[in-house]
């Protein structure tokens, strides 16, 4: 199992350090060590996030965060 994190999260020293105890066989890198921006990387997922909360569709499902079933993000406040 490898991590690789992006974003504020591989800048979490804290985050880093507890990510290999959730498996004795994980490996943890930084998307920018890797070549990757992991700050576009964690922009575009708040971009496509935001998009299907606009269109009212899940942000997460059963398989992946264990949500009872598949959830919106919540409510869009307009002015």
């Amino acid at each position: 199992m490898s991590w690789i994190v992006a974003g504020g999260g591989a800048r979490n020293l804290t985050l880093l350090r507890m990510l290999p105890g959730t498996s004795r066989t994980a490996t943890v890198e930084a998307a920018d060590g890797l070549g990757w921006s992991g700050d576009a990387i964690e922009a575009q997922a708040f971009g496509f996030l935001a998009a299907r909360g606009l269109k009212g569709l899940p942000l997460s499902y059963p398989a992946t965060t264990g949500v009872p079933f598949p959830m919106t993000g919540g409510v869009i406040a307009r002015p």
